[in-house]
C-alpha cells in the first residue's frame, strides 16, 4: 500500500465509516463484553482492545500492508501470548476479569460473532487512525542520514534535513510528517541533496533535472567503465518507468563513515527498497580492483598468498560491517559476470522494481485461534 496514494480526506471518511458501524454494535456488543467479565464499562471495553498493540505485534517497528495483515498479526500474537502464559501456568481461563488475564475476554470475544465483528472493526479503525505509522517503512536510526560520493565529493540524503549549529541534522519532530517513501526519487524531489559545505539542500525541480544531475555529476565522479555503465542503465530504467518519482533511489559509493574525507568502506551501489524493506548492496569487479597483487617479481608464492588474505579478509570485513551497522547485504558481480553488463543491470533492476511483501491471512489467524480456543477448552 503506498502511503504517498492516500490524502487525508480518504482516512478521515474511513474513520467516520467505521465509528458509525462501531456505534450500531455498541450496546449489543458492552452487554455481552459485561456478561463474560462482570464489567460494563464502555472504557474497559475498549481499553481491553485497544491496549494491546505493542503487546501482540511490534506495531512501532513493522511495516503493515493492509488492515488485514494489522489484524493477522495481532491475533498471530494473541496467539503466542494465550501459548506462552498456558505453558507457564499463567493463563486461567474461568478466573474472574482482570488486566492481567486480559486474554479471557479476547479469546472470548473472537468465538462470539457479535464480539468478533466489534472486535475486528476496532482493530481497522485503529490502523487508519494511524496509516501513515502502520504502513510505511521504519528505517534504522543508523540510516536516518546517509551520506554517498567518492573523495570530496560527498551529498547526503537525510528524511527531514534541517541546518543546527552548523550541522545538517534531522529534524525528529517532522519525520513522522513526511509523506514520501524513503530512499525514493521522489524522497530526493523532496528533500533534496545535502552539500556538507551548503546552507541550502540542492534541489531539483523535475525528475528529469535529478537524472541529467546522475548522468552529468554522479556518473562521472567514477572511474569504474562497469559503474558507469551501470549508472546509464539505471538512467534508462528511470526514464522508461511509470511512476518514476516511486523508484528507489540508486546510490553510488554509499559511505560506511559518513561524511569525512578519510572513508572506511564504500558500496560501489545501493537500493534502500522502502516497499520490501531489503536493503542490498552491489560490488563491481571486486577481483581487478579490490584483490589485485600489485607485484609478483622476485616475491615468494607465501607472500602472494599472505596479501591475498589480508585482501580478502578486508573485504569480507567490509561486508560484515555494513551488514552489522546497516543491515545492508552485499552482492557481488565477478569480472566474469561483467563480461555482461545488461544481464548484471537486470539484477539490479529485480531489487529496483519489487513491490511485494508477504501478506498475513486473516482466515488463517482466526481459525488458529479457534482450535487453540478449542484445545484449551476456554
Amino acid at each position: 500500500m503506498d502511503v504517498v496514494s492516500i490524502n487525508k480526506k480518504f482516512l478521515e471518511e474511513k474513520e467516520q465509516l467505521l465509528t458509525a458501524r462501531l456505534k450500531l454494535l455498541q450496546d449489543k456488543a458492552l452487554i455481552r463484553f459485561e456478561e463474560i467479565t462482570g464489567v460494563g464499562s464502555i472504557h474497559s471495553f475498549h481499553a481491553m482492545m485497544g491496549a494491546n498493540n505493542n503487546t501482540y505485534v511490534d506495531s512501532v517497528n513493522t511495516v503493515f500492508l493492509d488492515p488485514n495483515d494489522f489484524i493477522s498479526m495481532w491475533i498471530d500474537g494473541l496467539g503466542k501470548s494465550v501459548r506462552e502464559k498456558a505453558a507457564l501456568g499463567r493463563l486461567k481461563p474461568r478466573a474472574p476479569y482482570n488486566k492481567v488475564n486480559r486474554e479471557f475476554f479476547l479469546m472470548h470475544a473472537l468465538q462470539d460473532h457479535l464480539l468478533k465483528e466489534y472486535l475486528i472493526l476496532f482493530l481497522t479503525r485503529n490502523f487508519y487512525r494511524n496509516f501513515k505509522e502502520r504502513v510505511r517503512h521504519k528505517p534504522n536510526e543508523s540510516l536516518w542520514t546517509i551520506w554517498f560520493g567518492s573523495g570530496n565529493l560527498v551529498w547526503g540524503l537525510l528524511i527531514s534535513p534541517e541546518m543546527r549549529n552548523d550541522d545538517w541534522v534531522n529534524d525528529k519532530s517532522e519525520m513522522r510528517r513526511s509523506d514520501f517513501n524513503f530512499w525514493t526519487i521522489r524522497h530526493v524531489m523532496n528533500t533534496g541533496l545535502i552539500d556538507p559545505d551548503s546552507d541550502e539542500p540542492m534541489k531539483f525541480q523535475s525528475s528529469k533535472d535529478f537524472v541529467r544531475f546522475y548522468k552529468s555529476i554522479l556518473k562521472r565522479v567514477s572511474n569504474s567503465q562497469y559503474e558507469k555503465a551501470i549508472a546509464d542503465r539505471y538512467i534508462d530504467y528511470l526514464k522508461n518507468s511509470d511512476n518514476a518519482y516511486e523508484e528507489p533511489f540508486l546510490i553510488p559509493e554509499l559511505r560506511y563513515a559518513g561524511k569525512e574525507a578519510k572513508h572506511k568502506y564504500r558500496l560501489d551501489y545501493t537500493i534502500l527498497n522502502p516497499y520490501t524493506n531489503k536493503l542490498v548492496g552491489f560490488e563491481i569487479s571486486p577481483s581487478s580492483t579490490h584483490m589485485a597483487v600489485e607485484r609478483v617479481r622476485d616475491v615468494k608464492k607465501i607472500d602472494i598468498n599472505e596479501d591475498l588474505s589480508k585482501k580478502w579478509s578486508k573485504e569480507m570485513g567490509k561486508r560484515n560491517e555494513y551488514f552489522s551497522k546497516f543491515g545492508i547485504s552485499t552482492l557481488t558481480f565477478t569480472d566474469e559476470e561483467l563480461k555482461d553488463i545488461d544481464s548484471c543491470f537486470s539484477v539490479i533492476a529485480e531489487y529496483l522494481s519489487e513491490r511485494g511483501i508477504d501478506k498475513k491471512n486473516l482466515s488463517n489467524s482466526i481459525s488458529y485461534i479457534d482450535g487453540l480456543f478449542d484445545e484449551l477448552s476456554l
